[in-house]
């Protein structure tokens, strides 16, 4: 199918043309096809990209498509809504619900108690359970009291006993990171929606509520590339990995999107990460799609393997240190553009490539930069989200712990359904059954677990070292860290419930030459909402950054 749409929106009948006439298109140098609601003006460089696309992808998956029957063997059959999967999904949101309901119970049960005599037994029963709930606030939700003093109390992002610092840390003695610095402010400054008085709710609202694109659907043509099979673990050379074009290769979908004009190339390129358990359907990357060709820009989201049901044919699924992906992607829309034949070395700014990572595409994004230096092929990179040291998560703090009980069950529940029941029968190849995977509670039980026994790491800590721009923090960390030549900018909320800020690492950014870090005290996990209603702004803050962001990177150019 190379038509995926927003599925917030009613289905309307495509006006594109099918399969073979696109293909027929391509070959007979055809008009593009029309954009819904606009009309579309096409130019020969659109006709010579879609051209070029047709020669280093494909619009069928390149291979026999591998079987993907739903296994009935007990060993290899993971049930979901069984109670071993289940109970910590329910414990967590007990916890959540348990947490984020204690301010305004305490308000409620205070009110509630002037309504009756000081001395009945009514009031003090009210009074009681106003202070237990009060009590709660104080000794364990650091998130309200974070809220409630505009960050100078509940210990959020705090590194060696050193506050965590607000705004855009970088190394101003880089006249670059001055100038994106300073196009920046105008943007970077957050205030968050009123009501929402933790990370928790500020990154719930937006996943709850933020559904589909806001305006008109993002139509995307899928194509196909080649990959290598690229088995574990990932190493220095991962990024510069190609596929062989033997029997081992693999395939990722890329989703494009073109302005309504066609191509322009005088306007950046983005390739885009996706989530974790996420995709080009995500509502944060439909937003930013279409933003993105609203402002000329082209944009392609690449699938992560297996994500959105596509076909894995051989032992290596998908596992998060792997850039050889994001490399292969690289190189297609760097020809696709205008470039050379796997020429990411040639001529990187030819086609103005930014890649932007979401959370877990952000920690893809991050380690593809430390690992490729000069050779990206890139003009910048930007995450939201997502950790530059992933050691850190792993150091008990406010954060880690909170998010290890409320968010990571959920989260591993979600990974069970989209990376583990696919691929059990691979699973129990490797030693791994569905009894253990129905036992796992946490992300992090599915990487110690998971992760490194299939993919034959020896720890999670050399799971997530390969996985980590910084590395594990440690001297040779830092040494990768300051290997990336593009300008790089994270973005990160000091109050993200997922992701704890430490794993951000403020103190060695700002030592580094292209690596900036936009904090802000409020915001959660890929949400950042604003305005007293939120659904009207939706992803907006995150949009301005990147656009921003971007403009700046380009004009330096």
């Amino acid at each position: 199918n190379i038509r995926i749409e927003d599925r917030g929106r009613p289905k309307k009948k495509p006006t594109r043309p099918p399969q073979k006439r696109l293909r027929l298109l391509l070959r007979s140098k055809m008009s593009a096809p029309k954009k819904p609601y606009q009309k579309s003006v096409v130019s020969l460089d659109y006709e010579a990209v879609l051209r070029r696309f047709g020669e280093i992808a494909s619009f069928d998956y390149p291979f026999p498509i591998p079987d993907q029957t739903k296994p009935r063997d007990r060993d290899t059959r993971v049930d979901l809504n069984s109670w071993n999967n289940i109970r910590p999904v329910l414990l967590g949101l007990f916890l959540f619900f348990g947490k984020n309901l204690s301010p305004p119970l305490t308000l409620f049960f205070g009110i509630l108690s002037r309504c009756f005599e000081a001395d009945s037994l009514s009031s003090s029963v009210l009074r009681a359970l106003a202070s237990i709930c009060l009590v709660q606030i104080v000794c364990f939700d650091v998130f309200f009291v974070h809220w409630l003093t505009d960050g100078k109390l509940g210990g959020l992002g705090y590194s060696d006993g050193r506050p965590p610092t607000e705004g855009i840390i970088c190394n101003e003695a880089v006249p670059r990171n001055v100038h994106i610095r300073e196009r920046l402010r105008k943007v970077a400054s957050y205030r968050p929606t009123p009501y929402l008085y933790s990370g928790d709710l500020l990154t719930l609202l937006p996943f709850l509520r933020f559904k589909g694109s806001l305006g008109e659907r993002v139509s995307y043509r899928r194509w196909w590339i080649r990959v290598p099979s690229a088995p574990a673990p990932d190493g220095d050379d991962g990024p510069f990995r190609r596929p062989s074009g033997g029997d081992d290769d693999e395939a990722v979908a890329l989703d494009v999107a073109f302005p309504s004009s066609g191509y322009r190339a005088d306007r950046p390129a983005f390739l885009v990460s996706h989530g974790l358990n996420g995709g080009s359907t995500e509502a944060y990357v439909l937003d930013f799609a279409r933003r993105a060709t609203r402002e000329g820009s082209t944009v392609a989201v690449m699938i992560n393997r297996g994500l959105m049901k596509t076909p894995v044919r051989g032992m290596n699924i998908f596992h998060g240190a792997r850039t050889s992906d994001i490399g292969c992607a690289v190189d297609a829309l760097h020809y696709a553009l205008g470039g050379e034949r796997g020429g990411r070395e040639a001529n990187p700014q030819n086609a103005k490539i930014i890649l932007l990572g979401f959370s877990m595409g952000g920690m893809l994004v991050n380690n593809y930069a430390a690992k490729t230096g000069e050779k990206s092929g890139l003009v910048a990179a930007l995450s939201f989200s997502g950790s530059i040291c992933n050691e850190k998560i792993l150091r008990p703090s406010p954060t880690t712990s909170h998010g290890r009980s409320v968010w990571q069950p959920l989260l591993a529940w979600g990974l069970k359904g989209t990376v583990m029941r696919p691929n059990m029968p691979k699973l129990v190849k490797r030693g791994i059954t569905a009894a253990e995977v129905e036992k796992i509670r946490t992300v992090k039980d599915i990487d110690s677990d998971m992760v490194c026994r299939y993919n034959g790491y020896p720890t999670i800590h050399h799971y997530y070292e390969d996985m980590s721009a910084g590395g594990k923090g440690d001297a040779k960390g830092i040494k990768k860290l300051h290997n990336i030549e593009i300008p790089l900018l994270a973005v990160h909320a000091i109050d993200d419930p997922i992701v704890n800020y430490e794993a951000a690492c403020e103190e060695e950014v700002a030592k580094t030459n292209s690596v900036l870090l936009l904090s802000t005290k409020h915001g959660g996990h890929i949400g950042w909402p604003m305005g007293f209603y939120p659904s009207s702004n939706r992803f907006k803050f995150m949009m301005d950054v990147a656009m921003e962001f971007a403009s700046s990177v380009v004009q330096e150019i």
